[in-house]
């Protein structure tokens, strides 16, 4: 049995069945699952694979297999379970393409798959699911076939917001947008994806549950609110696929009990006491990700200063500063966004209850306030053979001490008062201009 996560590149593995002809399985599906079946089909063919379409009652045309990925292996639905039971016997090889996978009847089954069967997981909870039940086909890690799609022709800068939330036995809503338009309903597995790209091109954020929404809208450079579906799909694929666009956010809908500061101070403590901080799966991740990424900031900050540090270490460390300085802005912004949802935030029109800062730039400083308290301790600690200057700093531990207790206080207070609506937060989308390469020339004349 493979012992450790093993991420295999998917188009690297087929090419060994490059200028052949394989039967392809791709199972009923709504028209998100069509950007799978286009993107799968960019990568055959950019391999010279051909596929013959089969049905689970057609007749065995090639001795491979593939089957689509997606997410069909589950509870939920039958289509490919059924097809492996009656078929795994029959084909020389079967390649399932990255699936999520899960239930009881699935891991029945998974242990009786024989070595001629390869399974693809575009997620590390399927992945471990598979690798607890699998005797002997082999399995690897790796992401969805969506994002083979080449989308440049569709990057367009929209306007707008777009719910576009699912209707179906996955959702895990209760209350949908009046405007909802769920566009996954448009059509089916393998329609071409002008329809379902050329709406999502027209908005500038989405808001939705739909994992190959969510994908396009990734690809396509939109804002992306992304919200649980009725299992750990979303999540998961997010974790290991979504999370690298810093504007895709994953919005913690269902963890408003973890919003207090106890809830936020227990996870710094965390972070400065602990060798290993474990993972919650909830909100508190963006939190400890925070105070992780200052506490860098701090060490690389601390290297800058250092009067021993060559030009060259120091524009190295400049550079570190800044993808740092980057990182925690794009997460202050995730922070804030799933506290709208969190506390309930409802935009006013009267002014006077409208804050400047938000809840999340708060939260910033104060983790860097616990930075500093966690140093000063430290170097307390350390100053054993002077008195004097061991005393200032135990004062300065006081100051420090007294200031987070106040401003933890002050937290909690600006949370309740969102809640009860006597205040209100927005979100501003930031505006750059030296990032754009194309201003570069002009700025010297500026």
């Amino acid at each position: 049995m493979q012992e450790n996560i093993i991420e295999l590149d998917l188009k690297k593995y087929l090419l060994q069945f490059s200028d052949s002809k394989v039967d392809f399985y791709r199972f009923p599906g709504n028209y998100g699952d069509s950007l799978i079946y286009h993107g799968t089909k960019t990568l055959l063919d950019e391999l010279n694979i051909g596929i013959d379409l089969v049905e689970i009652d057609s007749d065995v045309i090639n001795d491979i297999l593939f089957i689509d990925g997606g997410g069909n292996f589950v509870d939920e639905y039958d289509d490919v379970y059924n097809f492996l039971v009656k078929k795994h016997r029959m084909y020389k090889k079967i390649v399932l393409l990255p699936h999520t996978i899960r239930g009881e009847k699935e891991a029945r089954l998974i242990q009786s798959l024989d070595s001629n069967a390869t399974i693809f997981c575009r997620e590390k909870i399927t992945y471990e699911f598979v690798k607890k039940n699998a005797k002997k086909a082999e399995y690897y890690l790796w992401s969805d076939c969506a994002f083979y799609n080449d989308l440049i022709n569709y990057l367009e800068v929209g306007e707008g917001i777009l719910n576009s939330f699912r209707v179906d036995v996955e959702s895990s809503k209760k209350e949908l947008p009046a405007d909802n338009e769920d566009i996954s309903y448009d059509g089916w597995c393998m329609k071409p994806l002008k329809d379902f790209l050329g709406k999502i091109q027209k908005y500038e954020e989405i808001r939705t549950d739909r994992l190959h929404v969510a994908i396009a809208s990734a690809m396509l450079g939109k804002r992306v609110l992304f919200y649980s579906n009725s299992y750990y799909k979303n999540k998961a694929v997010y974790e290991y696929s979504l999370k690298k666009y810093p504007q895709v956010i994953f919005v913690y809908e269902n963890d408003y009990n973890l919003i207090s500061y106890n809830q936020i101070r227990s996870v710094f403590l965390e972070h400065l006491n602990s060798e290993t901080v474990k993972t919650k799966d909830n909100v508190l991740d963006l939190f400890s990700e925070l105070i992780s990424i200052n506490h860098k900031l701090w060490h690389f900050e601390d290297l800058a200063r250092n009067l021993e540090s060559t030009d060259k270490l120091v524009r190295e460390i400049k550079k570190n500063i800044d993808k740092s300085n980057q990182s925690r802005n794009d997460l202050i912004r995730k922070i804030d966004f799933n506290l709208i949802d969190l506390l309930n935030n409802k935009e006013s029109k009267d002014i006077e209850k409208f804050i400047s800062e938000s809840p999340a730039v708060f939260i910033d400083r104060l983790s860097i306030m616990f930075i500093r308290k966690f140093e000063i301790e430290r170097l307390v600690f350390c100053i054993n053979d002077n008195q004097n200057l061991n005393d200032i700093y135990i004062q300065k531990l006081d100051v420090i001490n007294s200031q987070i207790n106040f401003n933890g206080k002050f937290l909690e207070s600006l949370f309740n008062k969102i809640r009860l609506g006597t205040i209100f937060f927005k979100i501003f989308n930031p505006v750059k201009i030296y990032n754009d390469h194309r201003i570069q020339k002009y700025i010297a004349k500026t």
